[in-house]
């Protein structure tokens, strides 16, 4: 992590009353409570809000009004709170660690968003390979989350939900872009230095 980004982490903290800069890896914090999704997890670490808003800026405005924000591996909430800035339909999190789960809702809580759009913000504690993905639109956030059988089966719940509609995905260090790029219907929407934004249909 370049020490600009370190120093924009830590302002986000203090600005919002938060908690979110940190990299942590799962299986140091509870192997026995995230069970096999730990082998498949990377570590967390929180996105850099100015990536956060370069990716999102690729997603028409129409589109954000339309759509429920899902963040995949929600961490200590940091998406989560960016994406409430947006109007979107809902602002949802999934976080398979339970310590990570508390110290987000805490978050959520208790920070101060200065400029809040959305307040319909649900977070829950799952593993997002099982996880019941909503109907509708959706604009999801994967910042390198887990490794390629975690995605691929992810992303196999979020094209197979109930009544699907556009699916846009924003892919913040895409180490494992090849799952996408396999998917059939898949279109590049935009590359940045440090992710991709795909749209499936």
């Amino acid at each position: 992590m370049r020490n600009s980004e370190r120093l924009s982490g830590r302002r986000f903290d203090h600005d919002y009353g938060v908690t979110t800069h940190a990299v942590l890896f799962l299986t140091d914090l509870e192997p026995e409570a995230v069970g096999d999704a730990g082998a498949h997890a990377t570590h967390y670490e929180a996105v850099p809000v100015s990536d956060f808003r370069a990716l999102l800026s690729h997603v028409p405005p129409e589109t954000i009004a339309s759509s429920t924000f899902v963040d995949v591996g929600a961490g200590m909430g940091r998406a989560m709170l960016l994406a409430s800035e947006y109007p979107f339909r809902k602002v949802c999190g999934i976080e398979v660690s339970p310590s990570l789960y508390e110290i987000a809702r805490e978050n959520l809580a208790e920070a101060r968003v200065r400029s809040r759009r959305c307040d319909d913000l649900r977070l829950v504690n799952a593993d997002a390979r099982l996880w019941k993905f909503p109907p509708g639109d959706l604009v999801v956030f994967l910042f390198n989350p887990f490794d390629a059988l975690a995605l691929r089966a992810t992303l196999a719940s979020i094209l197979h939900r109930h009544q699907p509609g556009a699916t846009w995905i924003l892919y913040h260090t895409p180490v494992e872009r090849a799952e996408l790029e396999a998917l059939a219907t898949v279109t590049l929407v935009a590359q940045e230095r440090f992710g991709i934004v795909v749209r499936v249909p």
